[in-house]
């Protein structure tokens, strides 16, 4: 209960005082009333400029009254600090600029990458498909060595009788291993 009264007293003295809130608007004040009369609170305070917050507190700007000087000081670090800044702006621009292009390449090197990935994904499978089938020829191969020897044979055979039917003599042992072998085989 005490903290509602006095919550309402601080209420109605704010009200009845005119506060000025930043904008300019006065709490309190009939909007009629004009402003000549209305007492600015800002008038009563000392205005307050950046060289003097500055001189109040930089220990070498305190020792002299030359405004002069201090203007050319002031004039001088401004300077200073503008192309200091307009350097770093420029960096700064231009290391957005690279900071985009960059970004713009890692992303085509990413997809680029994710194709060749799955490229790579796929010529691995071929190549182990191809693998498998390598080995199955392998084996076949192998596998069907003694029947084509035994077919190579028959066909040899075939052909010396087709041979000696059509007249033709054998030949010496001496001068082919497999023909004499064959003439042997044959003669007897």
């Amino acid at each position: 209960m005490r903290n509602r009264v006095l919550a309402a007293i601080v209420i109605i003295s704010v009200s009845l005082a005119g506060c000025e809130l930043p904008n300019g608007y006065i709490i309190g004040r009939p909007a009629t009333e004009p402003a000549e009369t209305i007492p600015n609170p800002s008038s009563m305070v000392i205005a307050q400029t950046p060289e003097k917050m500055q001189k109040r507190f930089d220990p070498t700007l305190q020792g002299g009254d030359d405004s002069e000087q201090n203007d050319v000081q002031w004039a001088r670090r401004y300077e200073e600090l503008s192309i200091g800044n307009n350097a770093l702006r420029e960096t700064n621009h231009e290391l957005t600029l690279e900071n985009k292009q960059l970004e713009q390449q890692m992303n085509s090197l990413k997809s680029e990458l994710e194709q060749t990935h799955k490229d790579l994904a796929e010529a691995n499978e071929f190549l182990a498909q191809m693998h498998l089938e390598l080995n199955k020829w392998k084996t076949d191969v192998l596998g069907f060595r003694q029947e084509i020897r035994q077919v190579q044979q028959a066909q040899m055979e075939a052909l010396g009788k087709i041979l000696r039917i059509l007249g033709a003599e054998p030949m010496d042992a001496s001068n082919d291993s497999e023909a004499g072998s064959f003439d042997a085989r044959e003669s007897k």
